[in-house]
């Protein structure tokens, strides 16, 4: 991934075998796409008409994948979903069932009752990706 933050949420896309954050939806026509970090600028397409100089824009039938990305994890056995991960470490925000008593003791309460915590990548367990698939989707609404 040309992202410097691992697991993290979001949608991306894949196009001349790199990954770059894609920064909309497949309502579009275009799939605005964000160069990030020291990833190269992708030869060949235009960039943003809005102006920004790290946005270029893709159409979906030139990138070999588009999806949607989440992550969960598990630490001390509770259930988390990943905010990304930077420097070994990972963000977690609690997903768990033990509560306020748990998330008291160990994260960071971030809301009524939303918690949130930064782990050691190495005392995370069950680090799973799920995706779905945005390109299919719109190979669906617009066959050839």
């Amino acid at each position: 991934m040309a992202s410097a933050r691992p697991y993290r949420p979001g949608r991306f896309v894949e196009y001349r075998g790199r990954t770059y954050r894609a920064l909309t939806d497949d309502r579009l026509p275009m799939i605005p796409l964000r160069v990030e970090g020291r990833a190269p600028v992708p030869e060949g397409l235009e960039p943003d008409p809005g102006g920004r100089a790290d946005v270029f824009l893709v159409a979906p039938a030139d990138v070999t994948a588009w999806y949607a990305s989440s992550w969960t994890f598990r630490w001390k056995g509770e259930l988390f979903s990943s905010g990304g991960a930077r420097d070994g470490r990972i963000n977690g925000y609690y997903l768990g069932t033990k509560g306020a008593a748990f998330a008291d003791a160990h994260l960071t309460r971030t809301g009524a009752i939303e918690y949130e915590g930064t782990f050691p990548l190495e005392e995370v367990t069950d680090l799973t990706e799920e995706r779905h698939d945005l390109l299919a989707t719109w190979k669906e609404r617009h066959p050839e």
